[in-house]
């Protein structure tokens, strides 16, 4: 597996947009690529996704989680991590069928105080309780989704994936160009919830020919024959 990784001081928007567009993608303060990834010791190829937000459409899927999430209070600000927050990250971590860090402050900022990312977050309230929070880092032109977080008593509401249309949607209307939601893994259907969402403008990015390609091209045959 190969793995490329870089540390950061700071980083401008127009570097965060050069990053992505190249495949690479933000781990805590630091940024890496990779083209292969190990799962109970399978070796599984990494493609990396991007939606172009000049194309995307709130679709069916949205219309449907909107309607079941309109009565709850929605607010976008400037990312902090408060106390609210990390219990709500505890809650998550007991309840998901895998492994993560420790506490929010580590999955974003590792061992560091700062963060050199401009990193904004959505915060979902029923009332005054916090239900769910999603962050996402804002480039110049483009923007990228970290992670997305719930309360398992509201995992009916799908509010991880209410929270990605929400942060698109939020970039579309900035003038975006692209928002990049990580990678999927062919043949390992953790990750196939990234390829439901706006998935009529998502692209791949094919290694072979270093280019973004629209997903209706995608082959896991081709992928592997290369």
């Amino acid at each position: 597996m190969n793995i490329l990784q870089t540390e950061l001081s700071k980083i401008e928007p127009e570097e965060l947009d050069d990053y992505l567009a190249h495949g690479w993608f933000r781990m805590q303060q630091s940024i890496f690529t990779t083209h292969q990834i190990v799962f109970d010791d399978v070796l599984y190829p990494a493609i990396w996704l991007r939606v172009n937000l000049h194309t995307f459409e709130p679709d069916k899927k949205y219309q449907a989680l909107n309607k079941s999430n309109g009565k709850f209070k929605f607010e976008i600000k400037k990312a902090c991590i408060s106390q609210q927050h990390e219990a709500l990250f505890q809650s998550y971590r007991t309840s998901i069928p895998f492994n993560t860090s420790h506490s929010l402050h580590w999955l974003l900022l590792g061992d560091k105080t700062g963060n050199v990312y401009n990193t904004y977050m959505i915060n979902v309230y029923e009332g005054i309780k916090l239900i769910g929070t999603g962050f996402f880092d804002l480039g110049k032109n483009s923007a990228a989704g970290i992670c997305s977080i719930y309360h398992p008593d509201y995992k009916k509401y799908s509010l991880g994936k209410y929270m990605i249309y929400e942060k698109m949607l939020v970039c579309k209307e900035k003038g975006f160009k692209y928002f990049y939601p990580g990678y999927f893994v062919p043949g390992y259907g953790r990750f196939d919830y990234k390829l439901e969402i706006g998935n009529s403008a998502i692209e791949y990015f094919d290694i072979y020919k270093e280019m973004w390609v629209p997903m209706n091209n995608f082959f896991k045959d081709d992928m592997e024959e290369n």
